[in-house]
């Protein structure tokens, strides 16, 4: 029986996440993460949000308090960073591409072995085995299944993802990619997790949203 992803490691793989992009936007990046992390921790717990708490260290620590009550608290700074992705192109983009880098970059050099993956196949498919791997180590991993396909694209199949919440609020809310399409957490997170190790570019698309089960693609372009 495979073990449950660790909320708590999730949750701070996130905030990385934020930090790093921050790096790109400035400061205004993270305010604007906490102001919309916070309402959507605060909606799950049915609370209003707390005026006391602000920026993205109170936040974080108010949703790893809150791990018992909304487990996948993760979503809300997810959910904060598409948001602020969006004030600054009108659609999910370089910020949300720049996250999802830094929080793979996290994972691996977490686990040791980010030297040692870099470069090791071309194969998007097998990078994807190696980063299932990777993620099931530490605890981060969303079961999933992946199908070879010809031209090295890689079906993805996704059933009861551990991000739902957040995409659920993306398609509720009109927040699509920047190129057209709607947004995967999981497909964009595993899209840029191939690419390290591959040094390919690839790109994604989600094909079938479904609160069971998602159904995407990833592809060499």
């Amino acid at each position: 029986m495979e073990s449950e992803p660790d909320n708590q490691t999730i949750v701070l793989v996130a905030k990385t996440a934020a930090e790093e992009t921050a790096k790109l936007y400035g400061s205004i990046f993270t305010r604007m993460v906490s102001k919309y992390a916070l309402q959507f921790e605060a909606e799950k717990l049915k609370e209003k949000p707390q005026e006391n708490i602000q920026g993205l260290e109170a936040v974080t620590n108010y949703i790893l308090a809150n791990l018992k009550r909304y487990p996948r608290g993760y979503c809300a700074l997810i959910y904060g960073m598409a948001k602020a992705d969006i004030k600054f192109w009108g659609s999910t983009g370089a910020g949300s591409r720049r996250a999802a880098y830094s929080a793979m970059k996290s994972i691996f050099e977490g686990s040791g072995l980010l030297k040692s993956i870099i470069g090791t196949t071309k194969d998007p498919f097998e990078a994807l085995y190696t980063t299932e791997k990777i993620n099931k180590e530490i605890k981060t991993a969303s079961p999933a299944r992946y199908i070879r396909e010809e031209n090295n694209q890689v079906i993805v199949v996704v059933p009861n993802c551990i991000y739902m919440d957040a995409c659920s609020a993306f398609v509720k809310e009109g927040i699509s990619r920047l190129i057209g399409g709607s947004e995967c957490i999981f497909l964009i997170v595993t899209n840029v997790a191939a690419e390290i190790i591959t040094e390919k570019h690839l790109d994604y698309r989600l094909d079938e949203f479904n609160e069971s089960e998602c159904r995407g693609r990833i592809f060499e372009f």
